[in-house]
């Protein structure tokens, strides 16, 4: 194949440098511009004067700031105690579940297992701490709710026993005997002492007219004499014959009974009238106190006859 000849003649390499020539002058002028443009000569004037201006203005800008600066630190000291007080309410919280954790790691039992590994987990020991108070709050709950049914159960009690008291009270009153003593009648008889202590009689003569031994006598200045039961010495209400006796005894003298009852023998009392009214004998009575000692003498007065 035959190879064409190229023509020197119609070769663009002069054309080519000429356009890079003209495009890069046309660059180089585009930045003079920019240059030029950009840059500002210095403003013309009095520099003492601008000086004083700019001095001032930053002494506004420097006062403005240490107002700022002390309101700053007014609005700090003012937040500080708060933030210290909420502060020191998470502490005391914290010391508080600690002592918790602790007191509650002391009523749990010794592990049985020693080589078991203790959790250094944080988060786990919180959620543990969690569940132990949850139980105990629940073990609370618990003995609040046996403890208003033990009170339920103490009022029902309560109200059971003041039914019964109530019921006790009704049959009382229909077992009672309300008795009116008859007047007392002028003493025209001789009275014959009997105390009656201890459940027992205690005259001041038996029978046959002898001071009676169970009757302890203290002489006194004026020919009285204080009379003192021993107990154990008496005349026993059961001992029927013997009371009989005195009670005949007394018939025959042609008096009448005087007892001085004290409270643990009312129901020696009660026997001891029976007899009396079976004997024909008249009698009067009068109730002392239990620790009562009876004074007799010549002045002295007896019970009258009912």
């Amino acid at each position: 194949m035959r190879k064409l000849r190229s023509n020197s003649d119609e070769s663009l390499d002069l054309l080519l440098d000429t356009l890079c020539n003209v495009f890069g002058g046309i660059i180089l002028i585009s930045c003079l511009l920019a240059l030029l443009t950009n840059h500002r000569p210095s403003p013309t004037g009095d520099p003492t004067g601008t000086t004083a201006a700019q001095g001032r203005l930053l002494a506004e800008r420097l006062a403005a700031a240490k107002s700022e600066l002390a309101g700053l630190k007014k609005i700090n000291e003012t937040m500080k105690p708060s933030a210290d007080e909420k502060l020191l309410a998470l502490v005391r919280e914290r010391d508080a579940l600690l002592a918790t954790q602790e007191r509650l790691r002391k009523l749990q039992p010794p592990p049985t297992n020693s080589d078991t590994a203790v959790s250094k987990n944080p988060v786990g020991d919180l959620k543990e701490l969690r569940s132990e108070v949850k139980a105990v709050d629940q073990l609370h709950e618990d003995a609040k709710a046996r403890k208003e049914a033990a009170d339920q159960k103490a009022r029902d009690l309560a109200a059971q026993i003041q039914s019964l008291l109530s019921k006790v009270t009704t049959e009382e009153d229909k077992h009672t005997e309300h008795v009116r003593f008859p007047k007392e009648r002028a003493i025209t008889k001789p009275p014959y002492n009997v105390l009656l202590k201890y459940g027992a009689l205690y005259p001041l003569q038996d029978a046959s007219g002898e001071k009676f031994a169970g009757l302890k006598r203290v002489m006194k200045d004026d020919e009285s004499f204080e009379a003192i039961p021993i107990e154990s010495q008496g005349i026993p209400i059961t001992n029927v014959a013997v009371v009989r006796r005195l009670l005949a005894s007394y018939k025959h003298w042609g008096g009448y009974v005087s007892l001085n009852v004290y409270p643990d023998s009312f129901e020696t009392f009660r026997a001891l009238k029976t007899l009396i009214i079976e004997e024909g004998l008249d009698y009067g009575f009068e109730v002392c106190p239990q620790h009562y000692i009876i004074i007799f003498s010549r002045k002295g007065t007896s019970p009258a006859p009912l």
